[in-house]
């Protein structure tokens, strides 16, 4: 297992909260399951087996939001095809984007899967486009980073569950913001400019929050022991 990190910012980036419907809010960060999308596309994994990819890798994955411009709300026709009827229902929804966001992704995987990422990022050579949670959202840049480090700390950035919490470690920077958002059926915090305080050391990559996919099935079941 080998731990790597890259900066990834897009034009704009809609994250679907899972709980919210009409109006279509985003999540600031990149839940898990959404990287290994874009990890998915870096290497031409379909999404319907992207679990199975992210488990064979024994992928474990963070973000950290490091900038972003601010939030947009934007009106979208959405016209579904009604089979029934056969006619395509037309509606309007609300639509937040987060305007030029700037990533770092934490990922630990075999060595090999690594090599290979490092690779392709620095040569641009993707198997599928890349984009900021929906096709709307387009990739602006993408680099790797030198160095990184897998260890269990108690003091961590990006996206932590809200049992684990314990505070803020020093004090709410000016710009700071917290988000309490549900995903996987469990409450998490999200971060930025944010540094938690957990009850517990949780994995990490330079700082950043990391989950394996085994964590992701424990907080469906809402299991965090």
């Amino acid at each position: 297992m080998k731990a790597h990190t890259f900066l990834i910012s897009f034009f704009t980036a809609h994250f679907k909260r899972h709980e919210t419907k009409k109006f279509r809010s985003s999540y600031f960060l990149p839940p898990p399951t959404v990287i290994w999308g874009i990890i998915g596309a870096i290497f031409g994994i379909e999404r319907e087996q992207l679990s199975e990819f992210a488990r064979k890798n024994n992928l474990i994955v963070g973000a950290e939001l490091c900038d972003f411009k601010g939030l947009a709300t934007e009106k979208a026709t959405l016209m579904p095809w009604d089979d029934g009827n056969k006619m395509f229902i037309r509606t309007i929804e609300d639509f937040e984007f987060l305007i030029e966001p700037h990533y770092r992704i934490g990922i630990c995987a075999k060595e090999e899967l690594i090599k290979e990422l490092k690779e392709r990022i620095e040569k641009k050579n993707f198997k599928f486009d890349i984009y900021g949670g929906i096709s709307d959202c387009f990739l602006k840049d993408i680099k790797n980073e030198n160095k990184a480090e897998f260890i269990e700390k108690t003091e961590v950035k990006g996206m932590i569950p809200v049992d684990l919490y314990e505070g803020v470690f020093n004090q709410l920077p000016e710009g700071g913001r917290i988000m309490r958002v549900l995903c996987y059926n469990t409450f998490f915090y999200q971060g930025f400019k944010v540094e938690f305080k957990v009850k517990k050391p949780i994995k990490t990559i330079n700082g950043i929050a990391v989950w394996s996919v085994d964590d992701i099935e424990r907080f469906r079941k809402r299991n965090l022991e």
